[in-house]
């Protein structure tokens, strides 16, 4: 890549970055733009286990505090990719079983991340619903 052209994509960055930044976010014109320009993101996460379930969610809109899911429900929220956002999730499923997970990561590769939250453990599942993988929880032990 020429020099010429990384300074004109670092101008870009600038640019996107000054506008997410400055106009006010009710404004119909700077909802439109980041519409436009970024990708929205949504991220659904389902009890599919067969109790309560303890959680918390670091996605800049929920309050950072324990809520409990009954089995059947589930939760979700929307966000721009603005900037390679993290997206985190705390999980109680039992006594041995609890801990963090990316709810979102680019590396994730989803724009509809759907999670399940089961007895056995967290799964992201396949954009057909039909696949799933399992997700190691980190931040164990004593940290919440």
């Amino acid at each position: 890549m020429t020099t010429a052209c990384k300074c004109n994509i670092a101008k870009c960055a600038i640019f996107i970055i000054f506008l997410t930044s400055y106009l006010e976010p009710s404004s119909s014109l700077s909802i439109s733009l980041v519409d436009k320009l970024f990708q929205k993101i949504t991220v659904t996460i389902s009890n599919d286990a067969d109790h309560e379930i303890q959680y918390m969610c670091g996605d800049g809109e929920h309050d950072k505090k324990l809520h409990t899911m009954k089995p059947g429900e589930y939760m979700s929220f929307e966000f721009h990719d603005i900037m390679f956002p993290l997206k985190w999730c705390y999980v109680y499923l039992g006594e041995s079983k609890h801990g963090v997970f990316w709810a979102y990561a680019v590396k994730l590769r989803c724009t509809e991340c759907t999670w399940s939250l089961r007895n056995d453990g967290v799964f992201l599942l396949a954009p057909d619903g039909k696949e799933s993988s399992s997700h190691e929880l980190f931040l164990k032990g004593d940290y919440f």
